[in-house]
């Protein structure tokens, strides 16, 4: 495939940095039609630039705790979510249920940090029953829930509300093909207008982690001169690959 276009890797960055991003809202941000996202997307899935959905559900709503690590050492178990990054060290994200479980995470893969105040929150059978459809169809809407679940649509629509909450739906995208530049940065400053690049909303804020995506070297660059500036102890790794995965319910 020829390189992409800035409206490409932007529809691209728009698919990772919006969670919940569709067709319809990505032409009225970019000002064209749907028919013209929908083509793109179809261009891009069958060009192996933009790979299958993914979704992330909060491991507090699956009953767990969670610990995020930054290890050079390769994750060989299942992670909720991780990054691997160009110099090598991997940033991930694991639940656990015990202290033991917790003292074996730090004698493998080091130091951890938390997401401040976390704890595990139960499910309703009704709450898990909705994320068991979400893994299934992330875009289930109110009526199909309702019919599955045999519920009123109102009640519905308040899972449907709960689970986009607590979950994140994105897509897997080759980075080194589309051309975006995609970062894990762990700051206490403020992204300030940056925000809205955040790729996925990975639920560690508190930590003060966070994972950004630019359709464009020139625009990361400047973002992480700025950065920078606001906190020289700011660490900064290059992502090359990325991947969600939701805990077991």
């Amino acid at each position: 495939m020829e390189y992409l276009t800035y409206d490409e890797r932007s529809v691209l960055t728009m698919l990772m940095t919006e969670s919940w991003a569709t067709p319809s809202s990505i032409a009225k941000k970019l000002g064209v039609s749907r028919q013209l996202i929908w083509y793109t997307l179809k261009r891009l899935r069958e060009a192996g630039v933009l790979g299958p959905p993914m979704l992330y559900i909060r491991p507090d709503h699956a009953g767990l705790y969670y610990a995020f690590f930054q290890s050079a050492t390769r994750i060989s178990q299942d992670a909720v979510l991780k990054f691997e990054t160009l110099e090598g060290v991997h940033i991930f994200a694991l639940p656990f249920k015990s202290e033991e479980e917790l003292r074996s995470l730090k004698e493998r893969y080091g130091r951890p940090w938390f997401v401040p105040g976390l704890k595990p929150k139960p499910l309703t059978e009704l709450q898990r029953r909705t994320l068991k459809l979400f893994l299934k169809n992330p875009l289930v809407s109110s009526t199909e829930l309702a019919r599955e679940l045999d519920i009123p649509r109102t009640k519905a629509r308040r899972l449907v509300s709960w689970a986009r909450r607590n979950t994140n739906f994105t897509y897997r995208v080759n980075l080194s093909r589309a051309g975006i530049t995609a970062l894990a940065v762990k700051t206490r400053a403020p992204l300030g207008a940056y925000a809205t690049r955040k790729f996925f909303r990975c639920f560690a804020y508190a930590a003060g982690f966070y994972a950004v995506a630019f359709p464009d070297l020139g625009t990361a660059a400047e973002f992480v001169e700025k950065l920078k500036t606001a906190d020289h102890k700011a660490k900064i790794h290059v992502i090359i690959n990325y991947e969600l995965q939701p805990p077991l319910l």
